[in-house]
């Protein structure tokens, strides 16, 4: 009985050791991901309003409720709560002004990309909606292959894609689908 005791004491911490052990099974990319500062912001704002100047004159603003900002192997900063931007003239008058769902803005290319109910105004009034845009800092133009629409004060027209300096004054829509008179006379 004794020899019984002695061995059911060595085995059993041996057994549950393995049982331990064994049953625990953990992929180390996935804890390695979930625990990595990576997916982590390094920086965090709230109320935010930046201005941009191009050739020494303040050419835009940006307000955001949320910003934040990431670094690895490409750095970008995500407005998630939505985003306000005005383009300015020589003269601080506004000539644009876009509003959107979302935001991101990849810092090595120049490129902010403007997501859900994106709407754009110029200073005649027209109206530009889609669900994506981008607007390119350095060429200084917006695009979109997305669905667009606008809305003139003659006419609405649909389409596919669009180009657009940067203050919406002047664009092209790629492959327009319909164009809807508002004059009245027709």
């Amino acid at each position: 009985m004794t020899n019984t005791i002695k061995i059911l004491s060595l085995l059993i911490p041996i057994v549950l050791a393995i049982g331990i052990f064994s049953g625990c099974k953990n992929d180390l990319n996935k804890v390695e991901s979930l625990t990595s500062m990576d997916n982590l912001p390094i920086e965090v704002r709230k109320g935010v309003q930046l201005y941009y100047s191009q050739d020494a004159r303040v050419s835009a603003m940006l307000e955001a409720e949320t910003m934040e900002r990431f670094v690895g192997e490409e750095e970008y900063t995500v407005m998630p709560d939505g985003i306000y931007l005005e383009t300015y003239d020589s003269s601080m008058t506004v000539t644009s002004s876009l509003k959107a769902d979302y935001g991101l803005q990849k810092t090595d290319d120049d490129l902010m990309e403007a997501k859900g109910n994106v709407r754009v105004v110029n200073e005649k009034g027209e109206k530009l909606s889609t669900d994506q845009l981008f607007w390119d800092t350095k060429k200084r133009q917006i695009y979109t292959d997305s669905y667009v629409k606008i809305i003139t004060a003659e006419q609405i027209i649909e389409g596919d894609g669009l180009i657009s300096n940067e203050d919406f004054s002047e664009y092209k829509i790629m492959k327009i689908r319909g164009i809807i008179s508002l004059d009245d006379n027709e």
